[in-house]
C-alpha cells in the first residue's frame, strides 16, 4: 500500500482552505476525528496533530491509517461532553459533521490568537418530514456566524453539501 493511503478522502473544505491560504505546519486539533482521514492529511502536510474521538473502534482505524501513511498523530480517546483541550495551544482547529454546543467555548479557548477554525456540520435544513435526525444536533441557520462574531470570518454559509443542508465557517481568532 502506498505511503499516502488512508481510509477516506480528506474533507474538501479542509483541503481547499489550507491550500488557499498556504497554511503549513503548526499544531492542529481535529475534533470528533472519526477514522482520522483529516488528521492524517494534516500530518502529511507538516502539522503536529492531536485528534480526539469517543469511538475506540474509529481511533484504532485512524491509528492504522496514520501508520499506513507513515505519519504520527496523537490520537486521544475522550468524551467530548467533558473533554477540554489545552488553552491557546492550536494554530488550527477543525471539526466536521459533529455538533456539541457546550464544546464551542472550549474550542474558542483552545485556539491561540491568530489561529484558524474550519468547521462544518448539518443544519436545520436536514430536517424533512421523513427525517429522524435529532434537531438538537443541527445548527440553526446563521448560528456559526453568530457564534464567531468578532472573529475574522473568511467564509461561511448555510447551504453547503449536496442536499444544501450543511453550515460551515472558516475564521481566524483575533
Amino acid at each position: 500500500m502506498p505511503k499516502s493511503a488512508h481510509v477516506r478522502e480528506s474533507h474538501p473544505l479542509l483541503v481547499h482552505f489550507v491550500s488557499q491560504i498556504g497554511l503549513t505546519g503548526g499544531h492542529a486539533l481535529d475534533v470528533a476525528c472519526g477514522v482520522g482521514q483529516n488528521a492524517v492529511w494534516l500530518a502529511q502536510h507538516g502539522f503536529t496533530v492531536d485528534a480526539v474521538d469517543i469511538s475506540s473502534v474509529a481511533l484504532e482505524q485512524a491509528q492504522q491509517a496514520a501508520a499506513q501513511a507513515g505519519v504520527t498523530v496523537n490520537f486521544i480517546h475522550a468524551d467530548l461532553d467533558t473533554w477540554s483541550p489545552p488553552v491557546e495551544t492550536y494554530a488550527l482547529v477543525i471539526e466536521f459533521r459533529f455538533l456539541n454546543r457546550k464544546l464551542l467555548p472550549r474550542l474558542k479557548a483552545a485556539l491561540r490568537p491568530g489561529g484558524w477554525l474550519v468547521y462544518q456540520t448539518f443544519n436545520l435544513c436536514r430536517l424533512t418530514p421523513d427525517s429522524d435526525f435529532p434537531p438538537e444536533h443541527l445548527l440553526d441557520i446563521g448560528e456559526l456566524a453568530r457564534t464567531f462574531a468578532g472573529w475574522d470570518i473568511v467564509e461561511s454559509g448555510d447551504d453547503g453539501g449536496p442536499s444544501r443542508d450543511q453550515s460551515w465557517i472558516v475564521c481566524r481568532k483575533p
